[in-house]
């Protein structure tokens, strides 16, 4: 089995990190793995922001936290009142992948890069979890603090994120996948 290979069926979602920050090399290949991810018709509808800034990830969570705890879903709720609640599970950092709100393709093009920025992840040994539930608290009209202070471009809407870090967790096993999910037509 190739190196590719093996990172796609070996990236697993980390929702416990070390404190100790990602170095900027990897940081920097990171963001180049997600820079040539595949998007509709080559327009790389993307914007990347890197946050380190814990205090910042701490305050989207917080605001973040405020929007669930009003959910009507009550699982929702009770994970919001957990303690230790943070939308970044605690990684020293994260990056946003925001897309231009004018590109047709744009969530689908920035999934993709965050995909890709995972997987690269993965195989320089670190650990990252894909989220998008951040953007409950950026969506209510609070939120434009939170966007201003993420510095998201004219014209740009933050649609998901990776946090980042080395993984501090013991994983168990694996969730089984589905199976019976493919049709053949020959």
């Amino acid at each position: 089995m190739n190196d590719t290979i093996k990172s796609i069926l070996g990236r697993r979602s980390i929702r416990s990190y070390e404190a100790r920050p990602v170095e900027k090399d990897k940081i920097e290949l990171i963001l180049d793995c997600g820079r040539f991810a595949p998007s509709a018709v080559n327009r790389q509808p993307w914007h990347f922001t890197v946050v380190t800034d814990r205090k910042l990830l701490d305050k989207i969570s917080a605001a973040n936290r405020q929007v669930l705890l009003q959910s009507s879903d009550e699982q929702v709720r009770e994970r919001a009142k957990d303690p230790k609640f943070d939308s970044f599970r605690g990684a020293p950092m994260a990056i946003f992948a925001s897309g231009h709100k004018e590109a047709k393709y744009a969530a689908a093009d920035c999934a993709n890069a965050i995909e890709n920025m995972a997987l690269a992840a993965y195989s320089l040994g670190l650990g990252s979890c894909y989220i998008a539930s951040f953007r409950h608290a950026i969506e209510k009209p609070e939120g434009a603090d939170l966007l201003k202070e993420l510095k998201i471009p004219e014209n740009f809407e933050p649609l998901y994120a990776l946090s980042l870090g080395y993984g501090n967790e013991t994983l168990g096993e694996r969730a089984p996948r589905r199976e019976n999910v493919t049709t053949y037509i020959e």
